[in-house]
């Protein structure tokens, strides 16, 4: 090999300047082709929105000294520009004039025509903002022996967005990215992402710093003795009452919770109305508790309808 190159080094020499000279002589000629270059708008009004994402890319053919083009393709150095000065609201065509091709490091490529123009419509529509309730898409679970207080909430529990009214009035909510967590023995605030995959482009959102507060503590019981029944509705309340009047519940939840429960916001109470409706004499109360408590049990489970006369 050393040989070879020894003894063909002034042909392969010459061969190399050729090649040069050849490109430096092609490449200074002037030529045509296709490139897709990425579009972007320019003066929207601010009172405006787009009804729909514009074309991320166009077609376009352009005419320019190879070397120039060869330039443009390595270093990706040109794009559109849609200009929608002026344009009102509704659906309007993008004419030629309104498509600026934009290339700073070569001034003397020239853009002759564009693929598919006549298919180029803008939707316009009036700008607004609107508050959108986040939906939390959480799976979290405490460790044995240990409770959640409630649900998990996230702040904010809902964000701004805007757009054209068009577009973004069908938006009812915006969920949360799928969150599962288990075996959690501690309260935490941790960050959640919104999942925008059903949002286009043209749907802007203020914020999304959103976080996910858990709260969690060490599982107790407590039993409440003595809480009131009620029976509620219409009713001659001189003839029926309910046996018993009174009965203990024994709550589950988080200990530092159970040792705020007040037993007079405990609310026991059976609808008259049900006795007849499902045709029995005694029924399970409903229970009220305005605390997130994780469970309870009334004993006894059931009361009576009595007439007060034969008691």
């Amino acid at each position: 090999m050393k040989d070879f190159f020894t003894k063909h080094s002034l042909k392969l020499l010459a061969l190399l300047c050729g090649c040069l000279l050849w490109f430096a002589v092609v490449s200074r000629e002037e030529t045509r082709t296709e490139m897709e270059l990425p579009v972007r708008i320019i003066n929207l009004q601010e009172n405006m929105a787009l009804v729909e994402p514009p074309p991320s890319t166009l077609v376009v053919q352009l005419e320019g000294k190879a070397i120039s083009l060869i330039h443009l393709k390595i270093n990706h150095a040109a794009s559109l520009e849609i200009d929608l000065k002026g344009m009102p609201i509704g659906q309007s065509k993008i004419t030629s004039d309104q498509i600026h091709f934009i290339s700073p490091g070569t001034p003397e490529v020239r853009m002759l025509r564009i693929r598919q123009t006549n298919l180029l419509n803008i939707g316009l529509d009036a700008r607004i903002e609107l508050k959108v309730p986040v939906l939390p898409k959480l799976d979290i679970k405490a460790a044995p022996g240990f409770t959640l207080l409630g649900d998990p909430d996230i702040v904010p529990d809902s964000v701004v967005i805007s757009g054209a009214r068009s577009a973004i009035g069908k938006i009812r909510h915006i969920p949360t990215k799928e969150i599962s967590m288990t075996n959690l023995k501690w309260s935490n605030s941790l960050p959640v992402q919104l999942d925008l995959s059903s949002l286009t482009s043209i749907v802007h959102i203020a914020d999304t710093s959103l976080f996910v507060q858990i709260k969690i503590e060490p599982l107790d019981h407590k039993i409440f003795s003595g809480i009131p029944v009620r029976l509620i509705g219409n009713f001659d309340r001189e003839v029926y009452s309910i046996y018993p009047m009174k009965a203990d519940i024994e709550v589950s939840g988080g200990k530092e919770l159970l040792s705020q429960i007040d037993p007079q916001n405990i609310n026991l109470y059976v609808e008259f109305s049900r006795f007849s409706i499902e045709n029995t004499d005694e029924l399970k109360p409903t229970v009220h508790i305005p605390y997130p408590v994780s469970n309870w049990q009334v004993s006894p489970e059931k009361f009576r309808l009595i007439a007060i006369d034969n008691e």
